[in-house]
């Protein structure tokens, strides 16, 4: 990490901004590398859980015992489970039960490349993005938005640390918005999906933790 120029109180936010993007990020890398690269995406998500805990206050137990989780399913052996699992929930042949993907569960209809899609669309334009390359995923895909999500965080953490608090603040207020709008009102019927149809015990840690992560900067 860059040389912080903010005091203690800065100092603190941006630990704190630096492990939300990180953790935001582990989990679109679950989702964007896919069941093959399971075993190296989830070294990554325990090493930015891990962090996360340890800056979190408050009563941990459940978090730990989520981390513990993803500690046990680390050490199997068998890891061609969690390849199946994953592609079995999230991409088929059949009809994929949990679908990672917005427009599915804002519109009733469990179809891709709604409204909702486009409006996520619109929030990357306004920042000068857009999917990188002839991507196969909608705007609306979990791993995309996660990424996007962080991006938001990022820009706010840079703006810390050059000790530009109004800057910072306009991004993180971005950051919350689009949660709001966007992550807020789906990952909840996401993650009742994947809980609902998980066989693995890694989609189920999976999912709770998605749903302790993913929320406003306060």
């Amino acid at each position: 990490m860059a040389e912080l120029m903010c005091p203690l109180a800065g100092t603190a936010r941006t630990r704190n901004l630096a492990i939300r993007v990180e953790t935001l990020m582990a989990l679109s890398r679950v989702f964007s590398a896919g069941g093959e690269k399971l075993e190296q995406t989830l070294a990554g998500l325990i090493e930015a859980y891990r962090k996360w805990l340890k800056e979190k206050a408050g009563d941990q137990k459940e978090d730990r015992e989520l981390l513990d989780q993803l500690l046990k399913v680390q050490a199997e052996d068998d890891k061609k489970r969690w390849v199946y699992e994953f592609n079995r929930l999230f991409i088929g042949p059949q009809s994929p039960p949990a679908p990672p993907y917005e427009s599915v569960y804002r519109h009733g209809e469990r179809q891709v490349m709604q409204e909702s899609t486009l409006d996520v669309r619109r929030w990357y334009r306004s920042q000068g993005l857009s999917l990188a390359g002839q991507s196969n995923e909608p705007d609306d895909f979990i791993a995309t938005e996660l990424e996007f999500a962080a991006y938001l965080l990022t820009q706010a953490l840079k703006r810390e640390q050059r000790n530009q608090p109004k800057k910072a603040e306009a991004y993180i207020e971005n950051y919350n918005a689009f949660c709001q709008e966007h992550l807020a009102a789906w990952l909840p019927g996401f993650v009742k999906a994947l809980s609902a149809s998980a066989r693995e015990p890694f989609y189920l840690a999976l999912g709770e933790i998605i749903q302790r992560v993913v929320v406003p900067v306060r």
